[in-house]
């Protein structure tokens, strides 16, 4: 889980910094030596950005970014995908998975309440106590340290890409008016 909330945060913060580069990167329709014309798009709709020998195209209407290439004679944008995106739709599938677990356990505490049967000290870890009914599990100092210095990153990063986006915001604004 923390592998995936680091890549979810490196993701995130690629984004940022291809929405601030798009910003920064109003384009002139003029020729480049050697790759031909850039591709033409409407001024009020699309905003270009070189990015090596492609371009990058923000969609001003629905925020979407698509990747651009010349292709022997004709250009073609491939959608790059939205981190966003991603991110929402994996918190979707974990919510779903989520209540699915809670579901599976009540069941099995029903079942188990039906029979009479208690969990075997077998069953219990020994590194591992029982959580007892009402109270929050507890961490070890160690665990709770690495977990305070998750949050802290997370905190920066997340403050950091926000004001990437107030920034990016203010700057589209200005070009607005």
């Amino acid at each position: 889980m923390e592998n995936l909330v680091m890549r979810l945060l490196a993701t995130a913060l690629a984004a940022a910094g291809l929405a601030v580069s798009l910003a920064t990167g109003v384009l002139a329709q003029s020729e480049d030596a050697g790759t031909g014309p850039r591709p033409s798009a409407p001024e009020d709709r699309y905003l270009l950005a070189p990015a090596g020998e492609a371009f990058l195209r923000l969609d001003r209407d629905s925020g979407r970014v698509a990747e651009c290439r010349r292709r022997g004679e004709a250009w073609r944008c491939v959608a790059v995908p939205d981190a966003q995106l991603a991110m929402e739709q994996e918190i979707s599938r974990l919510s779903d998975e989520l209540a699915a677990l809670r579901d599976e356990n009540a069941a099995l505490q029903k079942r188990l309440g039906e029979t009479g049967d208690a969990p075997s000290a077998r069953s219990q870890s020994p590194s591992t106590p029982a959580p007892e009914a009402g109270k929050e599990p507890s961490f070890t100092p160690e665990e709770e340290a690495e977990l305070d210095k998750a949050l802290d990153f997370t905190e920066k990063a997340m403050r950091r890409f926000f004001g990437l986006m107030k920034t990016l915001r203010e700057e589209y604004d200005d070009m607005a008016n």
